[in-house]
């Protein structure tokens, strides 16, 4: 049954009352191909390998049909009921009208109302369809717009120099009106967060949501968003503990589960005689920071990409963990562009070795990479054998001889969206999100399913599209009230939300 057709140009959409005559009933999906493979990377990988071995496969996307939605009410707005999972299709078409035969084009969802935000998932069917996923809870009837980007086709995100072939083309921009079922309706409240919510190597699928906020807020004198009283609490559905906490004006992520804002009383009491072993990008760094000073009591301005400390409670110097972060976007923690490569330098692995086994193994260790692999790896399949090599390494490391009784909870925190200029250089959102896929399927594969992940990726989607939350590549710069992308201060929320994420993973 067609409930709805929309051929679409850039910014604008046309509803036709008929199928062209490239387009006939058997265009449209009914059901998605997905593998039974318990590592999609396989998939991903089996098709970049197929990709130029058919004719059709060079032909790009020039414009694409909207499958699924009922037709367009009231100034072209469409009505949704809420609390159900609607599914859609997006298909590509060549210039000539012709159905693309393969996939690998990367569209930028965005699902946005006045209290909403979400990226709506994706799944690339590979037959050059599309299947989105649209949600939306009770409590949150309204109007939205859902909007959907090309920003590469034919897999080109994941070349090494991928710049030339990115689009940044709105394909679809809609109205939608979500509308209550019934009052009696309420969406089922989401549980407390706690590890096992995390034991999966599934992408997680979130929103950013809210229910109180300060219109009128502004920039502090630190370039602090302090916008609501030090003591407003979450609203249950959302968030459990002190939201007012992470600067957001309300905003708060969840996803399969709601996270706790942790007090800086129980962060410490959580990390007491711990030691957390950081390895990735300078992301850490920022989060290490702000996981310092914005929840453990400290005001630290900069932090050096790789450093071990041991930290006091000001509070009750009887409290105190040690944190190490060490730094692999380059073995010289001044350079960048190596990632996953910095294993292959047997000072450097000597170096970790040492570090990880100091005084006692870690509790905890938080893995990541995929910025500097952006750059370095010519293609996946490199990446796949580092990964591969970097997963042996720590298994070995994490599960060896000295490790005795202790074994460290292993987590995985995915490498953040590239944002704003960032979406269209080497490592951009299409390619982290197949290397987040590649490592984290490696991580779990030879370490085992008692890997966590913590999904960064999906955390700072929403937020990528410019540069009010990021500089392209971090989400935790600290406050300030300097020059910021054509304006002054930015937001830093996006990264103290993944300081309670990754608390929450590591105490629960």
């Amino acid at each position: 049954m067609i409930l709805g057709l929309y051929f679409v140009k850039p910014g604008a959409f046309y509803n036709l009352d008929f199928l062209p005559d490239h387009t006939t009933t058997s265009s449209i999906p009914t059901s998605s191909s997905s593998s039974s493979s318990s590592f999609p990377s396989k998939v991903l990988l089996q098709r970049l390998s197929e990709n130029g071995t058919r004719e059709c496969h060079n032909v790009s996307t020039a414009a694409a049909i909207l499958f699924g939605l009922p037709r367009a009410e009231n100034e072209g707005e469409v009505t949704l009921s809420t609390g159900v999972l609607h599914k859609l299709w997006i298909v590509s078409y060549a210039g000539d009208g012709s159905r693309r035969c393969f996939g690998g084009d990367f569209f930028e969802t965005d699902l946005s109302g006045p209290n909403w935000k979400s990226r709506p998932p994706v799944t690339d069917v590979g037959d050059g369809s599309y299947l989105v996923e649209l949600k939306v809870d009770d409590e949150f009837a309204g109007p939205y717009t859902f909007k959907a980007i090309l920003l590469f086709p034919n897999f080109h995100g994941l070349d090494q120099q991928p710049d030339k072939w990115a689009l940044k083309k709105q394909m679809f921009l809609l109205k939608i009106r979500f509308a209550s079922r019934s009052s009696i309706f309420k969406s089922r409240p989401l549980p407390i967060c706690s590890s096992s919510d995390f034991r999966s190597n599934t992408r997680w699928s979130g929103k950013w949501t809210r229910t109180k906020f300060n219109e009128s807020c502004k920039l502090d004198k630190e370039g602090r968003y302090r916008c609501l009283d030090g003591n407003e609490k979450c609203d249950e559905s959302q968030c459990s503990g002190a939201i007012a906490s992470l600067e957001s004006n309300g905003w708060v992520y969840s996803a399969h589960c709601k996270f706790q804002i942790w007090s800086s009383s129980e962060a410490w009491k959580c990390l007491d005689g711990k030691k957390i072993f950081f390895w990735g990008d300078s992301n850490h760094q920022d989060t290490i920071r702000n996981l310092m000073n914005f929840v453990l009591g400290f005001h630290h301005n900069s932090m050096p990409r790789t450093f071990i400390a041991n930290l006091t409670n000001p509070s009750h110097p009887s409290q105190n963990f040690t944190v190490v972060e060490i730094f692999n976007g380059h073995t010289n923690p001044n350079l960048n562009f190596l990632g996953l490569a910095t294993l292959d330098e047997p000072l450097y692995r000597a170096y970790v070795t040492q570090e990880f086994l100091r005084g006692s193994p870690p509790d905890a260790l938080i893995l990541n990479s995929g910025m500097h692999d952006g750059v370095r790896c010519s293609n996946a399949s490199q990446f796949l054998e580092s990964a591969t090599a970097a997963a042996q390494f720590w298994k070995t490391l994490a599960t060896g001889d000295k490790i005795k009784a202790r074994t460290p909870r292993v987590i995985f925190r995915s490498t953040i969206t590239p944002a704003g200029e960032s979406r269209s250089m080497p490592s951009n959102p299409q390619k982290m999100e197949a290397f987040n896929q590649v490592l984290g399927d490696e991580i779990r594969r030879v370490l085992g399913e008692g890997v966590l992940l913590v999904d960064a990726y999906d955390m700072t989607f929403p937020w990528h599209y410019d540069h009010r939350y990021s500089d392209g590549g971090h989400y935790g710069r600290p406050p300030s009230l300097t020059p910021w992308y054509g304006g002054i201060g930015h937001y830093y929320f996006a990264d103290l939300m993944l300081v309670h994420a990754l608390l929450t993973a590591i105490c629960s």
